[in-house]
């Protein structure tokens, strides 16, 4: 049994691993060649249907074209062995007078990892030699920044989530697994299946109402502008900066529809009164598991009956059917998701400065990690900075 960053791994039976080679590093930087070495990847394990070829190829394609990003995918071979370790989906991101190395994200991917081979290394000393060959080769920048990685990938460790500067994320993935449908609602338990039938009972009595799963591209990109506006309005409604339609995210998930609507992988699903769109589901599945990417309801006339729940329900019913077996509910501590029957999937997160540029945001990172690890130590700062900050405001309120 080994234990980094928290998490422990069981590698009896996977050999004993003696690293005294190097690794080979090759890293494309234009997008040509970023394509191929994914294209190549397609047969490597992935943590999660985000490191799918079609999701990082449409990515690198979309919002990766933003002209402050430059692409960095590198494969990293053990020479030794003759074989590939992992594929990484690196970018050069220009951002507030800093450059930055960090996973192709940009705030729409909910896990990042690498794509590993055979040669991936399993212990703490394999992971350190390919970080460090890894580093050796990536172009000089102020930090390097990778966020949201899970420990677990395929069942083997994650390298990254080895090395002593990872630490777990204030950030968790949500994960539900069942054997059918059936299970899953007995599981939920009496009160949640009365509440379920009594929201279905609610919007069929409207009447002209149904769930659909689109199917057609032309179809699909209608629900698609509808879950826009709906979750324009709900985000800035709250006050809150509304992102996603910049025009490179936009596009990627439209991309991402015409492009993986007919292989199966993009599944978009519906509940319509009529012609109007109630609640629309998005998400991405790969083999036997399906990760939630955008859900939406048209608002408060709908609210009696639960209309972003019987959607996700429903879409559970419809795919554990066709062998289905895993339901990620992704990032986002909502209560929605814990009564779904959604585990918590620890992530990990790695920040090093590589100038002095970077060294506040690495310290920042180390502080953050720090009062994770001690929950007492944090709700001491808290109060500590609460009391700072109250002072003022009770000077400025005597004056």
């Amino acid at each position: 049994m080994l234990t980094a960053a928290g998490v422990e791994y069981d590698v009896r039976g996977w050999g004993q691993e003696v690293r005294t080679d190097e690794y080979s590093v090759a890293v494309a930087k234009s997008f040509a060649d970023a394509e191929r070495t994914l294209g190549m990847a397609g047969s490597l394990a992935a943590a999660s249907p985000f490191q799918h070829r079609t999701w990082l190829g449409t990515w690198f394609e979309t919002a990766g074209r933003h002209p402050h990003v430059v692409p960095l995918v590198a494969s990293i071979r053990d020479e030794a062995r003759g074989q590939l370790a992992m594929v990484l989906p690196l970018i050069e991101l220009r951002q507030n007078g800093r450059i930055l190395i960090e996973f192709a994200d940009l705030g729409v991917t909910d896990y990042n990892a690498p794509l590993l081979g055979p040669a991936a290394p399993h212990c703490v000393a394999g992971a350190r030699k390919l970080w460090a060959a890894l580093k050796r080769h990536l172009p000089k920048a102020d930090a390097i920044r990778l966020t949201k990685m899970p420990g677990v990938i395929a069942g083997r460790p994650n390298p990254l989530a080895l090395l002593s500067a990872s630490q777990p994320s204030s950030l968790h993935g949500n994960v539900l697994k069942l054997a059918s449908y059936d299970e899953f609602k007995r599981d939920r338990g009496r009160t949640y299946r009365k509440e379920l039938e009594r929201s279905w009972r609610v919007f069929e009595r409207l009447g002209g109402t149904e769930f659909r799963r689109v199917t057609d591209v032309e179809s699909a990109l209608g629900v698609l502008r509808r879950i826009e506006e709906q979750q324009e309005r709900r985000i800035r409604g709250l006050g809150l900066p509304y992102i996603l339609d910049t025009p490179d995210i936009a596009n990627f998930y439209r991309e991402l529809v015409i492009g993986g609507l007919g292989s199966g992988y993009t599944v978009m699903t519906v509940l319509l009164a009529g012609e109007e769109v109630v609640a629309a589901l998005l998400g991405v599945r790969d083999s036997e598991v399906f990760s939630m990417v955008r859900i939406s309801n048209a608002g408060e006339a709908w609210r009696s009956c639960s209309p972003g729940r019987l959607v996700i329900t429903r879409t559970i019913e419809q795919l554990s059917a066709e062998g289905c077996g895993c339901f990620d509910f992704t990032i986002g501590d909502y209560e929605f998701k814990r009564r779904l029957g959604g585990e918590r999937l620890k992530l990990f997160e790695l920040t090093q400065a590589r100038s002095w540029r970077g060294l506040p945001m690495a310290a920042e990172a180390s502080l953050k990690g720090h009062l994770r690890r001690h929950p007492r130590l944090a709700k001491w700062s808290r109060q500590l900075f609460q009391r700072r900050a109250a002072g003022p405001r009770l000077m400025m309120a005597q004056s």
